[in-house]
């Protein structure tokens, strides 16, 4: 997922995809991937306002069904905190247990540790 703040307003499309490359072997890019990329719903405030909920609810449905369009997945990352809780409420709303949510920092800790595991 590509947050809009991150994407939009902060300009890094090329540094998160790096490190991605780097940490996840089988890295899928979701439908309108990068500056096209769809909110999630808690972008502007809409998260931290109880009265946008049905907005939010509206737009995370545009993105579980690009996250249902890609067969055989296991995990989204997220690098926003904010759009992790929002993708994980979202996901338990609709009952997609099968989907990890990461942030992209906890990816690359991951994937730091088992280097240093393997390396011995």
């Amino acid at each position: 997922h590509d947050p809009c703040q991150i994407i939009r307003r902060g300009g890094l499309l090329k540094e998160p995809r790096s490190l991605l490359d780097d940490s996840c072997s089988d890295f899928v890019e979701m439908e309108n991937a990068g500056l096209g990329n769809l909110c999630c719903g808690g972008g502007g405030g809409v998260s931290a306002n109880p009265r946008a909920a049905e907005l939010q609810n509206a737009a995370f449905g545009c993105k579980a069904d690009q996250l249902n369009a890609i067969d055989g997945l296991e995990a989204v990352v997220v690098p926003c905190a904010n759009c992790r809780t929002v993708f994980e409420e979202g996901l338990e709303e609709r009952e997609m247990y099968n989907l990890e949510v990461l942030g992209l920092g906890e990816l690359v800790a991951e994937t730091l540790k088992d280097i240093e595991q393997a390396e011995g």
